[in-house]
């Protein structure tokens, strides 16, 4: 055993040396960013935070610099960095490692100022594979940090796979709305439908299980399709499911020809479940109705927060349409309309828009660098533009930015 003395004591130092030649390359490599301010006032966007995606490594830039997801992470919270890339994630993994391990499904969460819930769909990373029927129920107390963990089965059938969309907790009850679908051959699959589950969790046990919407249906040559609108607000407690449903004549074309944005659509609706009393109702309203249904060729982002909907057709040819929609009023409480077109003609393309209180807020492409704007709805001024850049000043490089975020 002498004659292995020497390699054992040289192992150790081998690994302790390529570890920290490996730490000190990527130190020097490191890139900073900063959202480089072009017109209006730094300040104005001091609360823009705009994504950028580099080698799978998220960072997000700002006026201040760039910070990469795991620059905050001790080295064992570096290995799930990846799993837990949202801020309310982070923060919950400082606060609740315990109960954080193995969960970061993101719409899986509720959480209030009483109770911590987590539900579990036992999905596989390879959606090839068959997904259990099973849901794993987790629950933590706020006040006493006692956790509890059950199943329940569902009436989830072998061929379908089901993702949750949203978890909502009172008076020991639980709701849980998801997505069913199903595939004929992977990884194509296509969606059933939207099945609410009410749980007991006094009981420990399903108290009911239904398909409240259907996904797509087709029927005399109108096909029609349903999305759920997430809200913004996803852990915490919210009254209403937000759904964007379209009816489209069904078009046959040959290889050669492409079907147009709108085309064939026949009427176009925002529908909303009441999560609690099992009631339906369609936002009726002239407006939104004119808005749903208009020509628009980049499409429009729809999105939910705080009881509000907020709407943005990004238009290239004509002025930019934004409407603001209270929904538990069923009123459309701004309605304007914003000429972009020469900032768009500037600056490049919009490929993501956020509407938060009385702003808009655009990420756009077109040149080299990433670019945002903020313009304000009342009057329609451009308050802000600006670039992302390299500290250093040398070349950018390729950087995709995917993404916005406004901090308060």
């Amino acid at each position: 055993m002498k004659r292995y003395w020497l390699l054992a004591t040289l192992i150790p130092f081998c690994v302790i040396a390529m570890g920290t030649y490996y730490v000190s390359g990527t130190s020097d490599q490191k890139q900073e960013f900063v959202l480089k301010t072009m017109k209006g006032l730094e300040s104005d966007a001091a609360g823009l935070r705009i994504k950028v995606n580099m080698d799978g490594i998220t960072t997000t830039v700002s006026t201040k610099g760039s910070e990469s997801e795991v620059e905050q992470l001790s080295y064992l919270e570096r290995l799930d960095a990846e799993s837990y890339y949202e801020d309310d994630l982070k923060r919950l993994v400082k606060e609740q490692r315990s109960f954080m391990r193995g969960k970061n499904d993101m719409n899986a969460f509720y959480e209030d100022d009483k109770v911590l819930a987590y539900v579990d769909t036992e999905a596989h990373n390879d959606v090839s594979k068959k997904q259990s029927n099973r849901l794993t129920i987790s629950i933590m107390g706020k006040m006493d940090q006692v956790e509890s963990s059950f199943q329940i089965r569902t009436n989830k059938k072998n061929d379908e796979y089901i993702g949750i969309h949203d978890v909502q907790v009172k008076d020991q009850v639980m709701k849980v709305l998801v997505n069913r679908m199903r595939s004929d051959k992977y990884p194509q699959f296509y969606h059933v439908g939207y099945d609410m589950y009410t749980i007991d969790l006094t009981n420990k046990s399903l108290l009911n299980s239904e398909q409240i919407l259907t996904a797509e249906t087709q029927a005399d040559g109108i096909r029609t399709t349903t999305w759920y609108i997430s809200d913004k607000g996803k852990l915490g407690p919210s009254e209403y499911a937000i759904f964007d449903r379209s009816e489209n004549k069904i078009i046959d074309k040959v290889e050669s020809q492409t079907v147009k944005r709108n085309e064939g659509l026949v009427n176009r609706e925002i529908r909303v479940y009441d999560i609690w009393n099992g009631q339906w109702r369609t936002l009726q309203s002239e407006p939104l109705h004119s808005f749903l249904m208009e020509d628009n060729s980049m499409g429009m982002s729809i999105q939910f927060a705080n009881q509000e909907l907020s709407l943005a057709a990004i238009s290239e040819n004509k002025d930019t349409h934004v409407m603001v929609v209270h929904v538990a009023e069923n009123k459309v409480i701004r309605d304007v309309q914003l000429p972009l077109q020469a900032i768009q003609k500037e600056w490049g393309r919009v490929n993501y828009s956020v509407v938060e209180k009385d702003r808009l807020y655009l990420l756009m492409s077109g040149r080299p660098k990433p670019s945002a704007a903020i313009i304000e709805l009342q009057t329609g001024n451009i308050l802000y533009q600006g670039e992302v850049e390299r500290k250093d000043q040398n070349s950018i490089g390729y950087i995709n930015a995917n993404g916005i975020e406004v901090q308060n």
